[in-house]
């Protein structure tokens, strides 16, 4: 692991735990340096920045199981597409925005999250302008 990305994860980990401590300004502190700290070019290519734009409006890949189990059929050959978990980037995203609004700063919690997609952004956006 490059020392990017290990300062990357230690952030992570200090977000949740000074939020889980209600210590919300050191949150949004440690929140804004692991969005300020910039990505490997060799793992992030452009296709995953939100800055691009004209890009495809599906910002999620799909996912196909070959063999679906089900308890009275056995096995079933059908695909259903299953998407996979938010990306790194949009994770680290929410983080920020989840630190500015416990920090009641609704509108910046807001403006972080303009192109996310995934639900739990998409709730936090909606409730951060409803407040």
């Amino acid at each position: 692991m490059s020392s990017k990305e290990s300062c990357r994860s230690e952030l992570r980990i200090a977000i949740r735990q000074l939020s889980d401590r209600c210590l919300y300004s050191a949150s949004k502190w440690a929140a804004e340096q692991l969005v300020g700290i910039e990505h490997d070019p060799v793992k992030f290519t452009p296709s995953n920045t939100r800055f691009q734009r004209g890009s495809s409006s599906i910002r999620r890949k799909y996912k196909t199981h070959d063999v679906t189990v089900t308890p009275i059929a056995g096995v079933s050959y059908v695909a259903t597409p299953v998407m996979e978990e938010d990306e790194l980037v949009d994770d680290d995203f929410y983080l920020q925005a989840k630190a500015y609004f416990d920090c009641r700063e609704y509108k910046r919690a807001a403006h972080v999250l303009r192109d996310q997609n995934g639900r739990k952004a998409v709730f936090l956006r909606c409730y951060a302008l409803y407040l």
